[in-house]
């Protein structure tokens, strides 16, 4: 059956794509009361939303968010904003960068984990289980699914993150097509006046490493995380786009179904590329 890739992806794959994913996502209201919260929000936030008073509390206090609430009652959006999350009790606390969008009624927020470490790492060199990385996708993986996690019952809901969200999000099949890619994404590598270029075809054409890619093709068969990772998209004029990847499998029954790619517009897009071999891979 052939999938009409302009459309949202399945309830079943946003349910996973949204509550699996390796950075935080949450839905509130504008007062800050969450909908919807994924494991790595709960991760982010030393507890889950409903033992924080269903409240999204960043910095440990409520005008923390109020703060944020206000910035984004005045811009519509804040990109690449420096958070410290803190427990319920204070004393454990995550560096984080905030995207949010504010749309009617809804605030809909991503969250990644400020990291020093990457993976994967050169394919010289062990992983490293102690890594910020390595521990940091543990920790997700190792989440039980918070009482506030996304479920059928908030499809709408779901597709309008998925349709508004301020960072890049697409699924990749195994065979390398692009199954699904909200506008963000299509955007970020401008393909949005012309997205079925982009979008039903294989993801190599928006990198600028090839090599790299097919290592990465290799990983997501075998389930392997690529978090915090520095690339270069190529927009459809050529153009390199520096980005940082946050990416996991969905895998069931020992197959992989799809990717769960979640990409920034990298904040520092003067660091080196990163690289997966000790020499790097030719370009």
């Amino acid at each position: 059956m052939k999938v009409d890739h302009t459309n949202t992806p399945t309830v079943d794959q946003l349910v996973d794509v949204i509550g699996n994913s390796s950075v935080g996502i949450a839905v509130t209201d504008t007062s800050g009361a969450v909908v919807l919260h994924n494991k790595a929000l709960s991760v982010l936030m030393g507890g889950e939303a409903d033992h924080l008073g269903k409240r999204l509390l960043v910095d440990g206090r409520e005008d923390g968010t109020a703060r944020l609430l206000e910035r984004l009652k005045e811009t519509g959006r804040i990109d690449n904003v420096a958070v410290t999350f803190r427990g319920p009790d204070g004393d454990a606390h995550r560096d984080a960068r905030v995207n949010a969008v504010l749309t009617g009624e809804r605030v809909h927020w991503v969250s990644r984990p400020e990291l020093g470490e990457r993976l994967p790492v050169s394919n010289t060199t062990p992983e490293d289980l102690s890594s910020d990385a390595a521990t940091w996708i543990r920790a997700v993986d190792e989440r039980e699914q918070p009482s506030l996690a996304p479920t059928a019952e908030q499809a709408e809901v779901m597709a309008e993150f998925y349709r508004v969200a301020p960072v890049a999000i697409h699924l990749i099949g195994l065979n390398g097509e692009v199954m699904y890619a909200n506008p963000a994404d299509v955007a970020l590598v401008e393909y949005t006046d012309s997205p079925n270029e982009y979008v039903g075809n294989h993801i190599r054409r928006i990198y600028e490493d090839q090599g790299l890619l097919d290592d990465f093709l290799s990983r997501w068969d075998e389930d392997s995380p690529i978090i915090n990772f520095r690339a270069n998209f190529v927009t459809k004029e050529g153009a390199p786009r520096p980005v940082l990847i946050f990416s996991t499998a969905q895998a069931q029954d020992g197959n992989v179904n799809n990717t769960r790619c979640f990409v920034f517009n990298d904040p520092e897009p003067q660091r080196e590329r990163d690289t997966v071999s000790a020499f790097g891979w030719p370009a």
